[in-house]
């Protein structure tokens, strides 16, 4: 095992060294010490997720590490409780060896700002990429150990690095809020006067301070007292405004690009930018200046991100009073790390699963929630900040923040929430820009019609304020730029309810499956009239589906649902790509791609990916569809996720025929579903599903030439050339496992029996009334199969038959015989056969040679009878 330290009582330059640390050796385990300095405790209280660090309670001190790493120090803490003797220790720190070092220990440290700065040039020199979450704590790291690159240690080196960390995404806006800067007694006293006179609003979700201060005096640094004001009100924007004996000076600090600082300084002569600027007013008054900025932003600031609007719909609460043993199994299934406590709707504390398990593991089956719970009553509304979401995070140390409306529990917001906030809105500098869906894009790929249809939707969903988005294959085929006409929208609600209220106002019909919260609303001529989107084909149907997750009670059985939230419902999917979705509903996030699971990443990549390493165990039809996506798109199948289809196999042969058979049907749909089936049976799926199931060596050259004709029972054709190469007690083990039902297996074994067990049709120029007298009893379908697919002269026999010989008929009948005076028995078809042979092999070619060969056989007859 692996470890890397560092001392006690840690810095932002101790933990981002560590981190620096773990990143050119995955391997190594970077644990915390102790004790955090309570700026580097509140950014992993609110970022751990995101980071690879081990807490110190969490580290079993009695293990023995095989290699430390030791940063920003040179000797191990006391406190981790590790004998270090004869231990490979390497030690990585800023400032000069203070001891000699012992035989085990290596040094690799040098003069710089910020051990940081040593690590990342390794980084550097190994092209190793780092997270922008992972970026901005490396360079709080060089910035607290150099000042912010202003202290005498400050080294090129330590620059250089800081712009590389800049280059990956690192948050400047994150750094300074965790960075101070001391003031003078001057700036002191006009700090303490604009915190005696502030002013508050919130506009379009944006906490916007005004202070203001008369100065008898000139005072300098206004600009570094506003900073420093920012950072103890933390508000979205901030506008400082100081009177002074012959100017009034505005100074105008934003944390975001909604709000346009340098606007606002214009507007009274200044400048700057958009997160900084000044002004120097000389003709209005204190007073005028706030409510002309007032008046300016609430006509300027754009809406801003809310709780509601990264929290997950749906959360699952527990009850205060109820016994963990009851519960603990639902709680295990969700698989959620916490779990809002409630009693009589009031929110009274949060259980996570770790202190849950913890309980069992000391045989506290019998405690209630109450007693195992972190007491607290903290909580959010959908319309709070996410400001406020991180306060309340740091100081509640809950890692899931419970949004109450109206009293009741609607949803959760968790660290994970927060951190994909954070880094959407704070994407590395390096990243191609993240692509764009609009109307215009839709109308391009789908037409106006498709277009027109999803904008009703839409409005109807923002009347009712429902959250709805568009998912599934529409989503992912858009941003392939492929078209794709299946529609399908969740709902952030009752997709039933929505979908009933659609039909009422446009008409059409609705069919709904309740256990599912799934509706399909059918539409026709009137709904697209109604719609007032007439001018193009509707399709058939949209469907509507509640937002949802699931878990499986056994591998392989089908799911059980429960309701949940847009992120909860993707997070079910099979894989990344297919969980993407695109909000139509609130109209703030029109067109918005939601990307939970890197699915853009991977979309990018041409890799399908697994959402878990269970997924094929939970559905093995996922492997199946997997291999259909790979041809589809022409996508690699992910390393791992090609392990884990490998592992997965034998939990083919518990799926029911049915559903391997349907979704092999849907790959007969693709362009070249022969690609498909080799690679099913290269990674031995097939095999898998029956041992006796085998693929033709010349199966691409049969596909081929079914795609070339026309052929009404398209899906039953492929399983002829997939199946019919095989011996008939193989076709029946494989059709019953598949359930084909008799007429299919009987079909495709007259196939094989044409194909392979009939030696008159491989002769150049066989007697047509031999060929006739094996494949009259065939069925028309498998003999269009075996024509299509048999080698010359075959082919052309068989075609022969079917559009000649088997159409051949003597003109003589029974009637003919009966009025002939011969006795009716076997002895008529006898002579029927006869009859039709003759014409067949050309023995007769008219009626009246047709009349004398009948003579003489009814003569013959008569001749036998009377012997």
């Amino acid at each position: 095992m692996k470890l890397i330290l560092t001392h006690t009582n840690a810095d932002f330059d101790a933990v981002a060294s560590m981190l620096a640390a773990h990143k050119i050796d995955p391997e190594a385990t970077p644990i915390l010490p102790e004790r955090l300095l309570q700026s580097v405790g509140e950014f992993l209280t609110l970022y751990r997720n995101g980071l690879p660090f081990v807490k110190f309670e969490d580290f079993d001190h009695d293990q023995s590490p095989s290699q430390i790493t030791l940063t920003d120090t040179q000797t191990i803490p006391v406190s981790y409780g590790i004998d270090s003797e004869n231990i490979p220790t390497t030690i990585i720190e800023h400032h000069q060896p203070e001891r000699k070092l012992k035989k085990y220990e290596t040094w690799l440290g040098d003069e710089v700002g910020a051990t940081t700065t040593l690590l990342i040039e390794q980084i550097q020199e190994q092209h190793l990429s780092v997270s922008s979450l992972e970026a901005t704590l490396m360079m709080l790291g060089i910035y607290a150990d150099t000042g912010m690159l202003t202290y005498g240690g400050t080294t090129p080196r330590d620059i250089l690095a800081a712009a590389w960390l800049l280059e990956q995404g690192a948050s400047l806006d994150t750094v300074r809020r965790f960075m101070t800067t001391p003031l003078g007694p001057v700036q002191q006293k006009l700090l303490e006067a604009l915190l005696s006179n502030q002013q508050h609003e919130n506009i379009a979700g944006y906490d916007i301070v005004i202070c203001t201060a008369k100065a008898d005096e000139m005072v300098s640094e206004i600009s570094a007292v506003t900073s420093q004001l920012r950072d103890m009100l933390d508000p979205a924007a901030l506008f400082t405004v100081v009177t002074l004996p012959s100017r009034v000076q505005l100074v105008c600090r934003s944390t975001l690009d909604a709000i346009d600082a340098g606007a606002v300084a214009r507007n009274f002569g200044g400048g700057g930018h958009i997160r900084a600027a000044a002004a120097a007013v000389y003709d209005k008054e204190n007073q005028e200046i706030v409510q002309e900025i007032w008046a300016h932003l609430k006509n300027t600031v754009q809406p801003a991100v809310r709780v509601g609007d990264l929290m997950s719909h749906g959360a699952q609460v527990v009850q205060a009073e109820d016994k963990l043993h009851d519960i603990i199994m639902r709680l295990r299934r969700i698989g959620h790390e916490g779990y809002p406590v409630v009693e009589n709707d009031d929110v009274v504390g949060l259980l996570t699963l770790r202190d849950a398990n913890r309980a069992l593991e000391h045989a506290l089956q019998d405690v209630t929630v109450r007693d195992v719970m972190q007491a607290g009553t903290f909580t959010l509304s959908p319309d709070s900040s996410v400001m406020a979401l991180e306060q309340l995070m740091v100081k509640s140390n809950w890692g899931q923040i419970p949004i109450v409306h109206d009293g009741k529990v609607i949803g959760i917001v968790t660290r994970t929430d927060l951190i994909q906030h954070w880094a959407n809105t704070h994407p590395q500098i390096t990243e191609p820009t993240r692509p764009v869906i609009n109307a215009q894009k839709v109308n391009a790929l789908l037409g106006k019609t498709a277009l027109g249809l999803i904008e009703k939707v839409a409005e109807e969903a923002q009347k009712q304020t429902l959250g709805v988005y568009l998912v599934g294959g529409i989503v992912r085929d858009l941003l392939l730029e492929r078209a794709n006409h299946d529609i399908d929208f969740v709902v952030e609600g009752d997709a039933i309810a929505f979908a009933e209220h659609m039909q009422a106002t446009y008409g059409g019909s609705v069919h709904s499956y309740a256990p599912f919260g799934t509706a399909k609303w059918h539409l026709d001529a009137d709904t697209a009239e109604a719609l007032g989107i007439a001018n193009g084909k509707l399709p058939d149907h949209i469907d509507f589906a509640s937002a949802r997750n699931e878990y499986y009670l056994h591998p392989t059985a089908l799911p059980t649902v429960y309701s949940g939230s847009i992120k909860l419902d993707l997070g079910r999917r099979d894989f990344t790509i297919n969980t993407l979705a695109i909000q139509i509903s609130p109209a703030a996030h029109m067109w918005r791609i939601v990307d939970y699971f890197s699915g853009l990443d991977d979309l990018k990549a041409g890799l399908i990916r697994v959402l878990h390493s269970l997924s094929f165990v939970d559905d093995p039809t996922r492997i199946l569809r997997a291999v259909r996506f790979s041809e589809r798109l022409n996508f690699k199948i992910e390393d791992r996720t090609a392990e884990l289809i490998t592992n997965a196999l034998p939990m083919l042969r518990r799926i029911t025929g049915e559903r391997v058979r349907n979704e092999l049907n849907l790959l007969w749909q693709e362009a070249a579903p022969e690609s498909g089936i080799y690679t099913l049976a290269k990674m031995g799926a097939l095999a898998a599903i029956h041992p006796a199931f085998k693929a033709p060596s010349h199966l691409g050259k049969l596909f081929k030439r079914l795609r070339a004709r026309d052929l009404h029972q398209e899906s039953d054709a492929y399983w002829h050339i997939l199946l019919s190469h095989l011996p008939n007690e193989d076709i029946t083990a494989i059709g019953e496992r598949l359930l084909f039902g008799k007429p299919l297996i009987t079909a495709i074994q007259a196939t094989h029996t044409i194909l392979y067990e009939l030696p008159v049709l491989k002769e150049n120029s066989p007697k047509p009334s031999r060929v006739v007298a094996v494949l009259g009893a065939m069925p028309a379908f498998s003999l269009e199969i075996a024509a299509l697919f048999a080698e010359e002269p075959m082919s052309t026999t068989i075609r022969t038959y079917m559009d000649s010989w088997q159409n051949v008929r003597p003109k003589a009948d029974g009637n003919t015989l009966k009025a002939m005076g011969l006795s009716t028995g076997p002895i008529y078809s006898q002579i029927l056969l006869q009859l039709k042979n003759a014409w067949l092999d050309g023995e007769i070619n008219s009626q009246a040679e047709e009349e004398r060969f009948l003579e003489t056989l009814v003569k013959e007859a008569r001749d036998h009878d009377s012997s």
